[in-house]
């Protein structure tokens, strides 16, 4: 989601950011829906993006004019925001068998008439991709964290080389051990967890699954073993997390160590940050 003068609320870029983004939803949403009609030609999928800290009010329910991070469309021209969806892989993107032959992407957008010197937080991201080269102990491998703005979390998802047809690859558990965040500058470990803590259970809607004559047999997992969650509104802020913007770039290191390796696996990881905005003068 792009705005005026080279403005960025939100970027997704690379592979497999729709499964990203379709992760975050249901940590955010438990137990809805987010898509129907697999039995039919026609598929309905829903993704969420949410800008604020949060998603749900105290009674469990959505809150869509949560204003604890939003963006100030008030300061872009007519017509200035641009939210642009890209997709690939057209074929087999369930199996080997599905195809898609004509997609429709539709957007309701939620809108606030707030006061023109209203302050608050813009949201912001950032997308880091990396393809394993090998196994890594002693949380070797190491990213620069975005720094100058509060980073509330960080998501993590692990890919296993294994292809599903041409569809993309699975979700794996099993090739990052270790996670920790470093505060190089103050030289502090804040964060050192194993891959198992961070896994968050994803509020999947309960499903059985059915013998062919209709039996049930067992529900299904109900976890994401492959996608993680670094919360930092837990060590810091209870909305906005930590504050980074007295920090350089190098200044915060996320390291993981990597097991299992084969070639062709992969990390994805997506940082939700926002930025303070004072509002109209």
């Amino acid at each position: 989601i792009e705005g005026g003068g080279g403005r960025t609320y939100l970027g997704a870029v690379g592979n497999q950011m729709g499964r990203m983004l379709h992760f975050i939803n249901q940590v955010d949403f438990p137990g809805r829906l987010f898509r129907r009609g697999m039995a039919t030609n026609t598929i309905y999928g829903t993704i969420i993006l949410h800008f604020g800290s949060r998603p749900r009010d105290m009674y469990g329910r959505d809150n869509p004019f949560d204003l604890t991070a939003f963006i100030p469309a008030a300061e872009e021209s007519p017509n200035g925001l641009k939210l642009t969806w890209t997709t690939t892989q057209a074929s087999d993107v369930c199996d080997t068998t599905v195809d898609i032959s004509a997609g429709t992407m539709e957007a309701t957008v939620f809108e606030v008439l707030g006061l023109p010197s209203m302050a608050g937080m813009m949201p912001a991201s950032s997308t880091d991709t990396y393809p394993h080269t090998g196994d890594i102990s002693d949380p070797g491998h190491q990213f620069d964290v975005p720094t100058g703005r509060y980073l509330r979390r960080i998501f993590i998802l692990q890919q296993d080389d294994t292809s599903l047809g041409s569809g993309g690859p699975l979700v794996s558990g099993d090739e990052i051990g270790q996670v920790i965040l470093e505060l190089s500058k103050d030289n502090r470990r804040l964060i050192q967890q194993d891959w198992d803590a961070l896994i968050s259970d994803p509020g999947i809607p309960l499903e059985v699954a059915l013998t062919a004559a209709g039996a049930v047999t067992k529900p299904v997992e109900q976890v994401v073993p492959g996608f993680g969650v670094v919360d930092l509104r837990k060590y810091a802020h209870p909305d906005y997390g930590l504050d980074l913007r007295a920090y350089q770039t190098s200044d915060v290191k996320l390291g993981v160590t990597i097991e299992n390796y084969a070639s062709g696996d992969d990390t994805i990881i997506f940082y939700d940050m926002v930025v303070p905005y004072a509002g109209r003068r």
